[in-house]
């Protein structure tokens, strides 16, 4: 089953990209997204290629966030795409039937981008205002992400957009079956301790 918890790292982060994703690990989690906006290809694979080292000692699953192309070049476990972003069937058709392939789903109309193609998760959102996403979607209200998730069953769904610990409860009563969390980790004071409290509050 897919762990409840996944970890994107944050460009504004005062930690590298390396580092928030090592902080992630040595809190527990077990799913790391690099989410890097601005950099150059080959700075990207190599941010990629590092990180992916590091999560397979630590027997963790690793994405690329926006390019099956990084993805395939630093040997990731998969990719995560958003609607402008390449279509699930290419990066299907480049990474293989083994590779993680997971989506951004803001609205409804988003559902049409995953007919046809298996995708194996979807980041649902945004719950609330996040400082770590440009051009952010429209807030959902509760009763409307909980009718995107149900559109979108049984594919498993992560509540994104300035979650915490503490929304776990919430998110999981609304049909979602994990959170993705960003800032919550990648700006915290002590980012391994605050990986091991939401390690902790996804547990089950």
């Amino acid at each position: 089953m897919l762990a409840r918890l996944q970890f994107l790292t944050l460009d504004a982060s005062p930690l590298s990209h390396r580092a928030q994703a090592l902080a992630a690990l040595e809190g527990g989690v077990r799913w790391i997204q690099l989410r890097a906006k601005h950099l150059p290809e080959e700075i990207w694979v190599a941010e990629a290629t590092a990180i992916a080292e590091l999560c397979r000692d630590y027997g963790a699953m690793f994405i690329v966030n926006d390019s099956p192309r990084v993805a395939l070049r630093a040997e990731a476990d998969g990719v995560h795409l958003g609607a402008d972003d390449a279509s699930p069937a290419e990066a299907r058709a480049m990474l293989g039937d083994f590779a993680f392939v997971g989506v951004t789903l803001n609205e409804p109309a988003h559902l049409s981008r995953i007919q046809g193609v298996r995708v194996d998760y979807a980041g649902v959102g945004p719950l609330r205002p996040t400082a770590s996403k440009e051009k952010l979607a429209p807030i959902h209200s509760a009763e409307s992400l909980a009718a995107l998730i149900a559109a979108a069953a049984p594919l498993p769904c992560y509540a994104i957009g300035g979650v915490t610990a503490a929304d776990f409860p919430a998110v999981r009563a609304l049909g979602a079956h994990g959170l993705a969390v960003s800032a919550a980790i990648a700006l915290a004071a002590d980012p391994v301790s605050a990986a091991k409290t939401l390690v902790e509050a996804t547990a089950g």
